[in-house]
């Protein structure tokens, strides 16, 4: 489905001309997020779980594992896979079947940053070098589209890592032994990559696009961030960015991206390991 065709010329025109004056429809400012929840364990048979709502829109994500062998170029890193399904009951413009470039597109933009912030300590997954290792696996899924699934994936990913705990395991003799202790975000998780996107009408960037500015936007941008530095940079749509655009992006995602980190306060989210 051509999503653009969901929304009226009339209403395109409404949602630019309250941008080029810094209003929204939803009366936020240009740089302003909507309101934001986090819910943690609440799946019973996951390793970690969270619920997160960014306006309207609403992602679940569990957390899985299983042991395997580790890759032959990593022998002592575990391995953390990130996936996303865009439910049908989540929107109209959903549709069953493989994923496709969007659930694609939000898996791999929230692996990134997570990935490039060294966020996962994979070797506090390996169980035995060039033996045995943890594989992780963190599911995405969409229960109700409204824009901006990107960031919200991102808190809900990092959210059911650092509430997570995976039963330890050691090998003796040749056989996986559990010890009756537990590895937990505490031990898994090193950095909070927090992933900040901005949707692009001409010249007029914001922040943290709603569903009807996403279906107008000519393209976006998504920055990862950690309390020091930048760890990734995805764009997609065909707007470009100029230099300066993406400097000034880079030094406001900086700023965003640590009071959202104050405010959310994600590690009273991880578990003892007993």
């Amino acid at each position: 489905m051509n999503i653009r065709r969901v929304i009226s010329t009339i209403e395109k025109k409404y949602i630019i001309e309250n941008l080029k004056k810094g209003e929204r429809i939803d009366d936020r400012g240009l740089w302003e997020y909507r309101k934001m929840n986090i819910a943690h364990d609440i799946i019973a048979s996951a390793e970690g779980s969270a619920e997160v709502t960014l306006g309207e829109t609403r992602i679940m994500t569990g957390v899985k594992y299983d042991v395997g062998e580790p890759f032959p170029d990593i022998p002592d890193e575990g391995v953390c896979t990130i996936m996303a399904e865009l439910l049908p009951l989540a929107s109209p413009l959903f549709e069953r079947g493989p994923p496709d470039e969007q659930s694609i597109e939000l898996a791999r933009v929230v692996d990134r940053g997570i990935r490039h912030a060294d966020c996962i300590q994979t070797k506090k997954l390996c169980i035995q070098e060039n033996k045995l290792v943890y594989i992780l696996f963190v599911d995405m899924y969409v229960m109700n589209y409204a824009g901006n699934l990107i960031d919200a994936g991102g808190i809900s990913a990092l959210t059911a890592l650092i509430s997570s705990r995976i039963p330890e395991g050691e090998l003796k003799d040749g056989n996986l032994e559990w010890t009756g202790k537990y590895l937990t975000g505490k031990d898994i998780v090193k950095e909070l990559p927090l992933i900040l996107t901005y949707g692009k009408i001409g010249d007029i960037i914001f922040l943290d696009p709603n569903l009807p500015e996403e279906l107008v936007s000519e393209g976006r941008i998504s920055i990862s961030v950690t309390k020091d530095k930048i760890v990734s940079i995805q764009k997609s749509g065909p707007a470009t960015f100029s230099i300066e655009e993406i400097q000034e992006l880079t030094k406001r995602s900086m700023e965003i991206g640590k009071n959202i980190r104050e405010k959310l306060n994600l590690w009273q989210y991880k578990v003892s390991n007993d």
